[in-house]
């Protein structure tokens, strides 16, 4: 059983894993504490209304929590990260470009393995060790289908 994303309006940030749009900043450090080096959330930003945060697990040479936070702030065309002159359409188009050019950030943004990706299933899965790349390119395929719709 998983939570109601009801109230989440933007279709595509509903069906979005990484966005948790009420998860506190302490929940998203204790989750990403678990997890791989690129594995992040976005949630809503507490101390910025209407801005979110980007809580990613980066390198500990990095960042000694292994855990660092990123504003994104909303504009008019789209949204940016704080500090970044880029923009992006929407947080989806952000999160995909991150997953392949870091930018400003430590480390490529990692998509998490059990996706809403149509064309990945269980059973597809080889019994060898998974190429991470391979992953993610499946990610950004269903998700450039999904921004053509």
């Amino acid at each position: 059983m998983g939570l109601d994303r009801s109230h989440i309006q933007d279709e595509t940030l509903r069906h979005a894993s990484w966005y948790q749009a009420g998860i506190p900043r302490e929940i998203a450090l204790e989750i990403l504490q678990q997890e791989d080096i690129g594995s992040f959330i976005v949630r809503d930003s507490t101390t910025h209304p209407g801005c979110y945060a980007l809580s990613v697990r980066v390198p500990k040479y990095d960042n000694p929590t292994g855990i660092s936070h990123y504003l994104i702030l909303k504009t008019q065309r789209g949204v940016k990260l704080k500090g970044l002159d880029k923009e992006w359409p929407d947080l989806l188009a952000l999160v995909t470009h991150h997953t392949v050019m870091p930018e400003m950030l430590p480390c490529t943004l990692r998509l998490p393995h059990k996706s809403k990706n149509p064309t990945y299933k269980d059973n597809d899965r080889d019994e060898k060790d998974e190429d991470p790349d391979y992953q993610r390119l499946s990610d950004f395929t269903s998700m450039m289908e999904a921004l053509k719709k």
